[in-house]
């Protein structure tokens, strides 16, 4: 397709579909970046950037990327191997002999593992956003906890995500190149490529571009609650917007240009080995993970903070790319993704996909409490039926609201998930109870209710009531790693 037509189809199939996303699913705010080749990038924000004040979401919005940011960690440490500076293969502890290395087999790290996420370290168990670190040593701080960890497998011998090793990866950015990380990555990464109000550094991010995040059902401000700490600003906390990841995506299909030579570029995508976790997720190369889509090859990253989501898909062979980014928790985003990469391929988008129950529940939650809430799910839960063609909405799109503006109400446990696990992560288990509260009424044969009710009473220091919440949920679910890895480190404690 020509230009002219990729922008047709963009401003009237791919913008409509993401209209009726953000209205059906009462999200906050959104944006998107679409890239067509080298010199068209189209980007749009949608819905609001903070409840509390209804400021517009623009294409200059700057988002908190999350695990996004390891794209950017990744492409520094290739340029670092690039200049010799830094062997791939080498031993991560002859550049950081410094740290208090715990674990014998840590001798074995390399760059390469950690970048792939095989080094056999562990994941962070309790990001701290509630008592954030922002001096200049806090990532060095932090790295020295790592180098303290025991292993939990021999390095390079399975894939085990690790946001930790990006933490180790920054802080030897960091030390090879004699500056703190984030100035490293804003000189050596953001300004290349153009991304001049991206950051690393929370506190250098606008106050008229920044989005608030939004936690809880509904998604609402929560004051002081923001995911940013400098212990973890490498494998999370870069800010960009829809407009500034449009350059960043067109870097890279061009192979890298202004970051890295083609066969470094080169390099970084390919594969290490197997991630099993999705067909787009299904390898894991440097940095990046691999896989496909539609039978074309794909190279992605996707984040998930309390309060954002963003994911970035390229699709190299046919020159296309997409960004989506998101001040919640609540949006689908693997829909609006898949949206843009078939309105790119000359594709109608699938249907917009329905909203969970919990879109319908949360506002009578926040307004008349539990019991109101229980009576609403019990009497959708009886009206449910998988899909309810009543019409089509203003942009043509099918609509499955009752007269109540309430939505098909599946027993998916997944709209529950989403309003609590950000709030529990950042220690507001106070404004997680109620929604625990509604869910384990309507839903107490969940496993991943009663390992949320579990997290959330592990964070409140009441360590006896979680042990046997967590329990509860392995019964439910044998299979549920989440709740049996925390139940044996609960353990280990005693």
């Amino acid at each position: 397709m020509g230009h002219a037509q990729v922008e047709h189809r963009i401003e009237t199939s791919l913008w409509p579909f993401v209209e009726h996303v953000v209205r059906a699913w009462a999200l906050p705010g959104v944006a998107l970046s679409v890239v067509h080749g080298a010199d068209q990038v189209l980007a749009r924000g949608f819905g609001t950037r903070n409840t509390a004040t209804a400021d517009p979401v623009t294409p200059d919005t700057l988002f908190h990327l999350a695990s996004v940011s390891k794209t950017f960690v990744a492409t520094a440490v290739l340029q670092l191997v690039e200049e010799g500076r830094l062997d791939l293969d080498g031993r991560v502890t002859a550049y950081l002999p410094d740290l208090p290395w715990a674990d014998p087999r840590a001798h074995r790290i390399t760059p390469r593992q950690l970048l792939s996420h095989r080094s056999g370290l562990g994941d962070v168990t309790d990001y701290r956003w509630h008592e954030p670190e922002l001096d200049d040593d806090a990532l060095a701080r932090f790295a020295a906890e790592v180098a303290g960890w025991p292993l939990e497998r021999d390095p390079g011998t399975a894939y085990a995500y690790s946001n930790a090793a990006y933490e180790l990866l920054g802080h030897l950015v960091a030390t090879v190149s004699g500056r703190s990380f984030e100035d490293v990555l804003r000189e050596r990464v953001l300004d290349p490529v153009g991304m001049r109000t991206s950051t690393f550094l929370r506190s250098d991010v606008p106050p008229h571009l920044a989005v608030t995040p939004h936690l809880g059902l509904p998604p609402r401000v929560v004051e002081g609650a923001y995911p940013y700490t400098r212990p973890h600003a490498p494998s999370s906390s870069l800010h960009s917007s829809a407009a500034e990841l449009g350059r960043w995506i067109v870097a890279h299909l061009a192979g890298g240009a202004g970051l890295l030579s083609p066969a470094t570029h080169e390099l970084m995508w390919t594969p290490t080995g197997d991630a099993s976790e999705g067909d787009w997720h299904a390898q894991m190369a440097l940095g990046w993970f691999t896989g496909t889509y539609r039978g074309h090859a794909v190279v992605n990253h996707s984040g998930t903070d309390p309060g954002f989501e963003s994911n970035l898909v390229l699709l190299p062979g046919r020159g296309l790319g997409v960004s989506v980014l998101s001040g919640s928790n609540t949006a689908p985003l693997l829909s609006l993704t898949r949206a843009a990469l078939d309105v790119l391929l000359g594709m109608p988008p699938a249907p917009p996909p329905v909203p969970p129950v919990t879109v319908a529940l949360g506002p009578v939650l926040q307004a008349s409490g539990v019991p109101a809430a229980v009576d609403l799910y019990r009497r959708l839960a009886a009206e449910s039926r998988p899909t309810v063609d009543v019409g089509r909405d203003d942009d043509g799109f099918v609509d499955v609201r009752d007269d109540e503006g309430s939505v098909d109400a599946d027993r998916d446990d997944a709209g529950f998930v989403d309003a609590v696990w950000g709030l529990i992560e950042m220690h507001r288990t106070d404004l997680a109870q109620p929604v625990l509260e509604l869910w384990r009424q309507v839903r107490p044969e969940s496993a991943q209710l009663w390992f949320m009710t579990g997290w959330a009473a592990e964070i409140e220091g009441r360590r006896e009531t979680a042990v046997e919440h967590l329990r509860r949920a392995a019964e439910l679910d044998p299979h549920d790693d989440e709740a049996t890895a925390m139940l044996r480190r609960l353990s280990s404690e005693d």
